[in-house]
Formats: structure tokens, C-alpha cells, sequence
């Protein structure tokens, strides 16, 4: 890891999980120690995989956009990178998947999430447990709803925003804008049966407001 230390696990989400096909993967609260990290894991992600997460191709990550990302906190923004573990049990320095949430502004319990994953690890289940960990943490915050943003022409995540109960609440231009309240047990299904879009699609990011985060 960047930091060269072990960290203290945060206790809203398991830091270890196993993937379906038995890929053992080490989540974990980044910040700016995790820099040439971020950096290493983006170069991880396709042409389409930066658009569907920044809005555009975006070939590289400009100084102050990796500032952004790594300005993170306990509350207002918080992102979890994710990490293979070997064989032997070390964690691998790259981050292959991040999943963090800006709370909305002027709104105390509303938060606006994000979630990627290199392209080599599309459709493993990656995408899914970050989310779980993302809802765990947000929940322990005192977040009761998700603000989700998709692109228009994106008709397959759509669907599957549709299919889990997801309220669209706004259309800006070419992104459509959706609510998932979170504080019931069914509404958590549902969110679960969202995260599957990793999974059944392939694609990376369905739930990010602005390229520029």
C-alpha cells in the first residue's frame, strides 16, 4: 500500500471480502496517502469505463481532479478502495475499484454516490460488495436516501434503476437523476438488486453526479 502501514479497519463494512470466484479483495477508507495508487488503478480503466464514470473520456486525471478524489473525510466525503490480496496474503498496491458519496449539498441525509472498477474485473461482484460497503458506512452516518445519476442513452442501467424501485426525481440534459431511500429493509434489497448492474452489464459507473468528481 501507498501508506506502507497497516491501517485500522473501519467497522461499518468487513475489510476482507471474497469474490464469486474466490478473488480475495481488501476494502479500505482512502485519502491523499493513497495517491500513486488511484493513479495506478485508473490507468485500469477503459475508454468507455472513464466515460461512463467522468462524462467524458477523460485520458488522464488532471492534479486538482486527483485532489478531489483524495480529499475525503469521515462524513461528508467518503470513498473505500478496494485492493487485491495475493496469494500469499499481501495486499497489492493498485486500487481496482472505488466507491465513495458526497453528501448533497444543503442536505444533511442525502448523499450522492459513485462507484468504479477497472476493467479486468468487470462482472466478478466487485462492483456489488463496494456498494454494500458504501451502504453500510452511509447508513452509520445517518444517510437515509442515495441521489443517483445515469446517462440517458444508458437504457440497460436505466432499466435496472427502474427494476429496483429507484424514483427518478430529475432530468438534466442528458443525465436522469433517481432517488433510492435506504433506511427500510426493502428499500436495502433494492439497493442490493441495483448494485447487480455491475455484474449483469459490465459497465463500471451508474451512479456518479458529475465527471468532475
Amino acid at each position: 500500500m501507498a501508506a506502507g502501514c497497516a491501517r485500522r479497519p473501519d467497522p461499518t463494512f468487513d475489510p476482507t471480502v471474497t469474490l464469486e470466484d474466490g478473488t480475495r479483495i481488501r476494502l479500505e477508507l482512502i485519502g491523499p496517502a493513497d495517491r500513486a495508487d488511484l493513479l495506478a488503478g485508473f490507468e485500469g480503466l477503459s475508454r468507455r469505463s472513464r466515460y461512463l464514470r467522468f462524462f467524458s473520456a477523460m485520458p488522464t486525471l488532471s492534479a486538482h481532479l486527483v485532489d478531489s478524489l483524495l480529499n475525503t473525510d469521515a462524513d461528508h466525503h467518503v470513498a473505500i478502495g478496494a485492493r487485491l490480496i495475493d496469494a500469499n496474503g499481501r495486499v497489492e498496491p493498485p486500487i481496482i475499484g472505488v466507491a465513495r458519496y458526497f453528501r448533497s449539498e444543503g442536505s444533511d441525509d442525502t448523499v450522492e454516490p459513485a462507484v468504479a472498477v477497472v476493467d479486468e474485473l468487470h462482472g466478478r461482484g466487485l462492483g456489488l460488495a463496494l456498494l454494500k460497503a458504501m451502504t453500510r458506512h452511509a447508513r452509520s452516518r445517518g444517510i437515509v436516501k442515495m441521489r443517483a445519476h445515469a446517462l440517458a442513452d444508458n437504457d440497460r442501467i436505466r432499466r435496472i434503476l427502474a427494476e429496483s424501485n429507484a424514483v427518478l426525481v430529475e432530468r438534466d440534459g442528458p443525465v436522469m437523476v433517481y432517488d433510492v431511500d435506504i433506511r427500510s429493509q426493502r428499500n436495502r434489497d433494492n439497493l442490493v438488486e441495483l448494485g447487480k448492474m455491475f455484474k449483469e452489464t459490465q459497465l463500471t459507473d451508474a451512479t456518479v453526479k458529475h465527471g468532475r468528481r
